[in-house]
């Protein structure tokens, strides 16, 4: 009726990143976030955050938010075991934009990438500069992109503007791009 067991030792978990990554992302349209969840995860990402942004095509109502909220985290379960994730990333109900900004003002970092920043040896330093760091914020727009006052607003809170290169990078792939980015600076040899 019992087990009697004896910890012999302690292993840290090698497969989760040294930092905490949060993926604050513009609600995209069709089921294009349940793409963006499952890849953000075998990433490494700690939390997915859906963000209602001003040009968010999509508008949830409370019901519709809870059943897309649970499939969500459904697949960052599946995507956790797949790829022998420590932890189960958690997806959060969908934020408006001034929730995201205040949860991202108690990370150590937060970062946007906008088509209109300009210089990329400044992000590459931005990207080389995430060592140390404990939590780090990761704003992404939908489709439509970021509104210039939604930019502004992140860069007065302390938000990094970078640029991702010369290209203007599809909602589902932008977030895909910075967190193999960040992935590949935060690895280190086991």
């Amino acid at each position: 009726d019992m087990a009697v067991l004896k910890i012999l030792g302690k292993k840290q978990d090698e497969s989760e990143l040294a930092s905490k990554i949060y993926l604050f992302q513009g609600l995209p349209k069709q089921d294009k976030m349940e793409l963006i969840v499952q890849k953000a995860v075998e990433l490494g990402v700690y939390q997915v955050i859906p963000v209602a942004t001003k040009r968010a095509v999509v508008k949830l109502d409370a019901k519709k938010a809870g059943k897309k909220t649970e499939r969500y985290q459904a697949i960052a379960l599946a995507a956790a075991k797949q790829s022998g994730r420590g932890v189960i990333p958690e997806v959060t109900a969908p934020v408006t934009w001034k929730e995201a900004l205040a949860m991202a003002k108690k990370l150590d970092m937060n970062m946007i990438p906008y088509e209109e920043a300009e210089g990329v040896a400044y992000s590459k330093e931005v990207f080389a500069s995430i060592k140390g760091k404990k939590s780090l914020g990761i704003f992404i727009g939908p489709e439509g992109g970021f509104a210039g006052e939604e930019v502004e607003a992140a860069t007065d809170m302390g938000a990094k503007m970078v640029t991702l290169g010369h290209r203007i990078l599809r909602t589902e792939t932008a977030g895909m791009a910075v967190m193999s980015i960040i992935m590949f600076e935060l690895e280190e040899d086991r």
